[in-house]
């Protein structure tokens, strides 16, 4: 049975081989026949011109028998260019078996090695060379294909060119000059693409794939699948008609691979910007006549990854639109989230941007730091913010706080239970703020904050906002209402290692104008704590002004106003006008630190001290007044009051006892008194102690220099610490009687330091008081003194001491 199989077919192969060696003989016997018969076939359905270098039969395209044409030139339709194309080999491929017949109908063309320049001008084009048949079966020319190899090509119209080099490309399917149906495999390399003057290629890009064409006056390609550059799985759209399309669209397209087809169309990326993830891109190029070329863009994808320079933006969902034509594109923004972050809107001229954008972003500490200034930090808590942005810019670089400022924006700024840090204030804690927006307006519904031992609550109006932001010449203005429960100034006091002390500091004015009302229950700083303090301030790049200030302190009351003025040149004055009611002197020092000095302390005073004063002195940026400078003019009253361990008090203990000085007081003491050159000027007032009665005047520098004059009565100087065991009755009931009746009072100067007074009576000053006295007392001086010489062994015990001086 095997043998007979065998037999069988080796019968066939021979018979078969025998036909084919007939058929191939037959081939060549009438070649010339034949080519005559293809020439035939092939001007009889074709509009144009072939010419021929050379035939010949080729068995090269097996199974089918085909004629070689070498160096063949085929001219265009419609008289459109010279040259539709050229190559050194055409393959005329048809069946073998049809060379026994009178007709040798073509079944494909093969084009190897040469180019092909396709143009197309209105409604005309050069490629429509098959001629038109209302019976395609009785046509000679039945093409079933058309390959093309290593074939260069060119598309031109008004608007478009195209060049590249077609490594392989397959055509099956119908042809016919108005009728075309072809699915076409192509293996191609893209080497130019321009359109509308607009060269879109910097290199060659390779672009495969799978396509079908059909269509009669006007062209329609589709196809997937198709891979240009890197890009895989493309899908392509053409469409020929009064408006060309292009289209490209990706289902999953990897955003990373972007880059590279930036670089293929010449295109420059974005430095510092990165994209991850999959979206859907689908670009639509519409060319139509007498307009330029219209690109439309849409993207929508998920999931994906934005990082720009320090910026990261993970996990968006977008939605977009572009669109451009000439010099005038558009962006519309459909969608684009990120977590709680929402953005809608449009962007006219992206190179000049005109925004139209509506944002809400309410988000978590991490989000905000990448937006904060340099030495702020979120620590906790919220922050929402929802503007709708209406503003046109010159580039996107330029656009900052300075230019917002020109543009349109309105919003909302919510922020809940948030804990800021700055770097030289430390933490502000319980944040929470209320507040819209309304172009160059801040209007605060609602602030409140914690800050070290202080609370604060502020409300009001900010106005020039951006440009204060973005401009450092521009002013913040506003008015506003601050009250807190406990506000410690040291709190919000910065540390200034120049000044080696804590420090206000003055720059931070400069560029604000704002009003205020203040109104603290709690206010301290350092030693001074008060109570229901009001005022009204005002804060310019001029100075700052507070008056209607009222407060409670040192068990009484505090009325007054000050002022600072800040000229642009510096020398900074200060000025203030203060009434205080009743307070209390040793509470007064205590809050003011004893005003730097320790000569006398609060616990060297009491009493109840009402004062209206008047002062003025240089400052500096750190607020440290100037004393050597210092000018005041002050009108007091001190009532109940007791000086308690004086120095310069005890020093008077040549004329009263020193335990005596330790606790001098006094029911009303009332002078006018100013401080001028460094210096504290008393005028002369009268003092009625307990201890003793004087009259004092003098200096005081706040170098604790002293210069006092103390006028005391004739009588204390004389008889105050007498030795009473002289045993001379006579003399003494005389001095008590002298004593009693004298209110002539002796000048005793005080000088030196409070640390080392040193007090004596002048010469001219007592010589002056005795000579008044005498003259007032005359004869019972004289007795008193002849008294003496006629009782020279006895001692009267009376002193005499004065300067020499």
């Amino acid at each position: 049975m095997l043998k007979t199989v065998l037999k069988l077919l080796a019968w066939f192969l021979g018979i078969l081989i025998l036909l084919l060696g007939l058929a191939l003989g037959i081939l060549y016997a009438r070649q010339d026949q034949i080519k005559n018969l293809v020439f035939q076939s092939i001007n009889a359905n074709l509009n144009t011109e072939i010419e021929v270098g050379d035939a010949g039969v080729s068995i090269r395209k097996f199974p089918n028998a085909a004629i070689r044409l070498e160096s063949v030139r085929a001219s265009g339709s419609h008289k459109l260019g010279d040259t539709l194309f050229y190559v050194q080999n055409l393959y005329v491929e048809f069946g073998i078996w049809d060379i026994l017949g009178d007709e040798i109908p073509i079944k494909s063309l093969s084009l190897e090695k040469g180019s092909i320049h396709l143009l197309e001008s209105g409604q005309f084009n050069n490629w429509s060379i098959f001629k038109e048949s209302n019976d395609q079966e009785s046509a000679a020319l039945k093409l079933e294909s058309v390959q093309l190899k290593d074939i260069e090509y060119r598309y031109q119209s008004e608007d478009l060119s195209v060049k590249g080099l077609f490594e392989k490309l397959q055509a099956k399917g119908q042809f016919s000059g108005s009728d075309w149906n072809l699915e076409l495999i192509i293996q191609s390399q893209g080497q130019g693409f321009k359109i509308a003057g607009e060269e879109w290629l910097a290199s060659p890009i390779i672009a495969d794939g799978q396509l079908q064409l059909w269509g009669n006056e006007t062209m329609q390609i589709q196809g997937e699948g198709i891979r240009l550059a890197t890009l895989e799985g493309l899908q392509v759209f053409f469409k020929e008609d009064i408006k060309n399309t292009l289209s490209l669209k990706h289902p999953k397209l990897r955003l990373a691979e972007l880059k590279n087809l930036y670089a293929v169309i010449g295109m420059e990326w974005p430095q510092d910007l990165n994209l991850e993830g999959e979206t859907m891109v689908q670009i639509d190029l519409i060319m139509a006549p007498q307009t330029d070329l219209r690109a439309e863009v849409f993207v929508e994808g998920s999931g994906l990854e934005l990082r720009y320079k320090e910026f990261s933006y993970p996990n968006l969902s977008t939605r977009l639109e572009y669109y451009q034509q000439g010099a005038f594109d558009r962006l519309e923004i459909r969608e684009l989230l990120q977590g709680n972050l929402s953005l809608e809107g449009t962007i006219r001229q992206i190179a000049k941007p005109h925004l139209k954008l509506k944002l809400s972003v309410s988000e978590s500490p991490d989000f905000w730091n990448n937006y904060l200034p340099e030495g702020l930090s979120m620590m906790q808590g919220t922050a929402q913010i929802d503007l709708d942005l209406n503003g046109q810019f010159k580039s996107w670089e330029a656009i900052d706080a300075k230019s917002l400022g020109r543009s349109q924006i309105q919003g909302k700024l919510l922020i809940e239970d948030a804990e800021i840090k700055d770097e030289s204030q430390g933490v502000f804690e319980d944040l929470n703020l209320k507040a819209r927006i309304s172009n160059q307006k801040l209007l605060i519904d609602s602030l409140y904050l914690t800050h070290g031992s202080s609370d604060l609550s502020l409300k009001g109006r900010l106005a020039n906002i951006w440009n204060f932001i973005g401009d450092s010449t521009s002013t913040l203005q506003g008015e506003l209402v601050l009250i807190a429960q406990e506000f410690f100034l040291a709190d919000f006091m910065s540390d200034s290692e120049d000044a080696g002390e804590e420090s206000l500091g003055m720059a931070w004015k400069e560029r604000l104008n704002l009003s205020s009302r203040i109104q603290l229950y709690k206010f301290a700083f350092r030693n001074f704590k008060a109570e229901a303090l009001k005022a009204n301030v005002q804060i310019s790049h001029q100075g700052i002004l507070a008056e209607n200030i009222s407060l409670v302190a040192d068990k009484g009351r505090y009325e007054g106003r000050f002022e600072i003025h800040t000229p642009a040149l510096g020398n900074y004055l200060f000025e203030a006008a203060l009434k205080a009611d009743n307070v209390e002197m040793a509470s007064v020092f205590k809050s003011f630190d004893n005003f730097a000095q320790e000569t006398i302390t609060g616990d060297n005073l009491d009493g109840r001290l009402s004062i209206q004063a008047r002062l003025e002195a240089p400052i500096s940026p750190e607020l440290q007044l100037d004393p050597s400078k210092l000018e005041a003019l002050a009108e007091m009253t001190l009532t109940d009051g007791h000086i308690k361990d004086y120095e310069p008090m005890q020093a008077l203990s040549r004329f009263a006892e020193v335990e005596e000085l330790k606790d001098v007081s006094f029911k009303t003491l009332s002078n006018t008194i100013s401080i001028s050159e460094g210096a504290l000027q008393i005028p002369e007032m009268a003092i009625a102690s307990n201890v003793i009665n004087l009259d004092l005047s003098g200096t005081h520098s706040f170098e604790n220099e002293i210069d006092y004059v103390v006028k005391m009565r004739l009588g204390d100087v004389l008889f105050a610490k007498r030795d009473k065991s002289s045993g001379n009755k006579e003399f003494e009931e005389h001095l008590e009687i002298s004593k009693r009746d004298d209110d002539h009072r002796i000048p005793i100067h005080i000088t030196g330091t409070v640390d080392e007074p040193e007090i004596g009576i002048s010469r001219e000053s007592l010589g002056e008081s005795l000579k008044e006295s005498l003259v007032k007392q005359g004869k019972e001086l004289k007795n008193l003194f002849k008294k003496k010489d006629e009782k020279e062994s006895q001692s009267t015990g009376l002193e005499f001491e004065w300067d020499e001086g």
